[in-house]
C-alpha cells in the first residue's frame, strides 16, 4: 500500500471496482494484504499515529528537535518544526507567538540574549528578565492566545536562576553583598559585609559593633578617638611605662620583677645601670624612682646617664653619701 514521504496513503491504480466487471482475485488479495500490512505497521504522525512501533520510539517521534530558529522580538513558535528548538542569535525576545494552550516547547540557547519578563505574555521565574548563556535551556507552556509561562529554566553552569533584587529587597535565603561604598555609607540595612568591605573602611569610620585596631604609632601619638589599642600596641602609649624594675641593690644586685629590663650592672656603692631588653627610641625619656632600706633609711635616686639601651642611676642617703638600698623602684616613660 503506497504511502508518500509524508506518510499519506494513496490507492494503487485500478483498485476501485468497476460495475459489471469481474473482480480479479489476485488484485483483491494483494489489496487485502496491503491493508493488513499497513494496519500492522507503525502509524505515521500524519495519519494520527506516532511513527513508532514501541512506546519509547513513539514518544521520541513526538518530541523531535526542529530546525534552528533565529532570535527575534517575537520568536514565533507556531513555525517551529519540533518541540525542541535551538535558538540562535542575540536579539531580545519579548514574545513566543500563538500556539494551542497546553503545548510545551523547550528552547536551547546558542548564546547570550535577553528574555523579557511580562506578567501576562511571557512569565519568567522571579518576575524578572533572564540573560541566557550558551546551552541554557528553558521549557515554556502555552497558555493560549500568545501567552506563555516558563515552567523550567536550567543554566548550563549548574547554577540556579537568580534574579537581581532591588537594593531595598530582602529575599529569604538570599544575601546581597555590599560594595565598599555602601559599607562606608553605613545606611544600607539589607546587604552583608565581607572582609574586603571591612578593610575598606576609613580610619575615621565608627560602626556599632565594629572596632578598628590602632597601630603602634597611632597609640603612641595618643590623639586618635576612633581606634582601640590591642594588648600588643598598648605598651606604645605615652602614659604606659616602657620599662620598669624592682630590685635589691645591696650585695649582689637581685631583680625582683621587671619589664623590658634584662639586667642591672652594679657600678659601685649606690651606682647602677639598668640594661633595656628593647632599646628606647631616643634619650629624651624620663623616669620615676624611689629607694629605701629596711633600717629604715630614706634613699634619694638621682639620674646619672641616659642612653637608648641603658639608664644609669645613683642612690644616696639623706646626708648625700652614696648608699646601696634594699628597695629600688624605677619606671621609664617616653620613647
Amino acid at each position: 500500500m503506497p504511502r508518500n514521504g509524508s506518510g499519506v496513503m494513496s490507492w494503487p491504480p485500478n483498485t476501485q471496482g468497476v460495475p459489471n466487471t469481474t473482480v480479479s482475485s489476485t488484485r483483491y488479495n494483494a489489496f487485502l494484504a496491503d491493508l493488513l500490512a499497513d494496519l500492522n505497521a507503525a502509524r505515521p504522525i500524519t495519519a494520527g499515529g506516532t511513527g513508532g512501533i514501541t512506546a519509547v520510539s513513539g514518544n521520541d517521534n513526538l518530541n523531535t528537535t526542529g530546525a534552528d530558529m533565529a532570535s527575534a522580538a517575537t520568536l514565533n513558535l507556531a513555525n517551529a518544526t519540533g518541540v525542541v528548538v535551538n535558538v540562535t542569535g542575540t536579539t531580545t525576545i519579548t514574545a513566543l507567538g500563538t500556539v494551542s494552550s497546553g503545548a510545551i516547547r523547550t528552547l536551547v540557547f546558542a548564546g547570550a540574549l535577553t528574555l523579557t519578563h511580562n506578567a501576562t505574555s511571557l512569565i519568567l521565574p522571579g518576575a524578572a528578565n533572564i540573560t541566557t548563556a550558551a546551552n541554557d535551556t528553558a521549557t515554556f507552556r502555552s497558555k493560549g492566545g500568545g501567552n506563555w509561562i516558563c515552567v523550567d529554566y536550567k543554566k548550563a553552569n549548574g547554577q540556579s536562576v537568580v534574579y537581581p533584587a532591588a537594593a531595598s529587597t530582602t529575599v529569604a535565603g538570599l544575601v546581597e553583598l555590599a560594595t565598599d561604598a555602601e559599607a562606608q555609607a553605613k545606611s544600607d540595612a539589607t546587604r552583608g559585609l565581607t572582609p574586603s568591605n571591612l578593610a575598606a573602611l576609613g580610619a575615621s569610620e565608627t560602626f556599632a559593633g565594629l572596632v578598628e585596631l590602632a597601630t603602634a604609632a597611632e597609640v603612641a601619638t595618643g590623639t586618635d578617638t576612633a581606634r582601640a589599642p590591642s594588648v600588643s600596641t598598648m605598651k606604645s602609649h605615652q602614659g604606659v611605662a616602657k620599662a620598669w624594675v624592682n630590685f635589691n641593690g645591696t650585695g649582689t644586685v637581685a631583680i625582683r620583677d621587671s619589664y623590658n629590663v634584662t639586667s642591672i650592672t652594679d657600678n659601685g656603692v649606690g651606682n647602677y645601670t639598668l640594661n633595656f631588653t628593647t632599646a628606647m627610641a631616643n634619650t629624651n625619656y624620663t623616669s620615676g624612682a624611689a629607694a629605701g632600706t629596711t633600717i629604715p633609711t630614706a634613699g634619694i635616686v638621682i639620674p646619672a646617664t641616659a642612653a637608648t639601651g641603658s639608664y644609669q642611676i645613683r642612690t644616696f642617703a639623706v646626708n648625700n653619701t652614696a648608699l646601696d638600698c634594699d628597695f629600688v623602684h624605677v619606671a621609664i616613660f617616653g620613647d
